[in-house]
């Protein structure tokens, strides 16, 4: 055994047990940079520089989103959780994750739901009919046209009147393709939550008739108070001529106002529209 010369071969492999000092670790360049300490502390810096700017960035999304709730809820005078809250699907946020194409079910609850809004959508236009032409005969009154605050109040109700009635119209006469499985799919999706933009743009579209409708009561409202208070409306025109720098703003405002009424009606039915028709 002691002149036998062959090495012993236990059939796997024995790890080194070389030890690499400073030196040759340098020398032999075993290790990478990459792994040195300095460029591990790097990269976390990086990595945490990194979540930071994106926690800053969700919170920023958080605060931006609350606002377009606010607004909308405004511009729906309050109806658009009113709207959400009583006709939304009951189901939860993970049931939508992996939403499959409404199955029989959904269709006929989503038909259920489309029932309760057609006849408030029928309310909708007999009412949006009379304040039409109720606004159309505020017009007809004598110096009405001359009041910057009376003429915009009025040609308003004019415009949310007949809004309200084009709307409730439409989706009263389009009501089969409202109760197809792809409104339903759309409904359970905007369901969960008001949080994602899609769901904003839908439950506002279903409560923009009434919106439209009471927004035109409230500028007839109006009107009948600038006609009732100001003493110049039938009684002559203004002292002023019309000409003073007070005046002109006033116009300009009107002007502005009016044009952007009419742009966010125009928006709001191309919107009524895509959603009915799928485009």
């Amino acid at each position: 055994m002691e002149g036998h010369s062959e090495q012993y071969n236990p059939g796997f492999p024995i790890p080194s047990t070389t030890l690499y000092t400073h030196e040759s670790v340098d020398q032999n360049s075993q290790i990478t940079p990459e792994l040195q300490p300095s460029w591990i502390q790097e990269q976390m810096q990086s990595l945490r520089s990194v979540q930071s700017e994106l926690g800053q960035k969700m919170k920023n999304l958080n605060v931006v989103h609350t606002i377009f709730i606010v607004l909308w809820t405004a511009l729906t005078l309050g109806l658009l959780p009113v709207y959400y809250a009583e006709h939304r699907a009951e189901t939860t946020g993970a049931e939508t994750a992996s939403l499959p194409p409404p199955a029989d079910t959904a269709v006929r609850a989503w038909k259920v739901v489309t029932r309760d809004l057609i006849k408030v959508w029928a309310l909708c236009t007999t009412e949006a009919y009379l304040v039409l032409r109720l606004s159309l005969a505020l017009l007809q009154i004598p110096g009405v046209t001359e009041s910057t605050l009376a003429r915009t109040s009025t040609i308003s109700a004019c415009v949310c009147s007949g809004s309200a009635f084009l709307l409730s119209a439409m989706f009263i006469s389009m009501r089969s393709k409202l109760n197809c499985g792809r409104i339903a799919h759309l409904w359970i999706e905007a369901s969960p939550s008001l949080s994602a933009p899609k769901a904003l743009i839908f439950w506002t579209t279903l409560a923009s008739p009434m919106s439209y409708l009471i927004w035109s009561l409230l500028f007839c409202i109006l009107t009948l108070l600038v006609v009732s208070w100001n003493r110049y409306i039938g009684g002559g025109p203004s002292p002023d001529g019309g000409n003073s720098a007070d005046t002109k703003a006033a116009f300009i405002t009107s002007g502005v106002f009016l044009t952007s009424l009419i742009v966010g009606t125009v928006v709001q039915v191309r919107r009524a529209i895509s959603l009915v028709r799928g485009r």
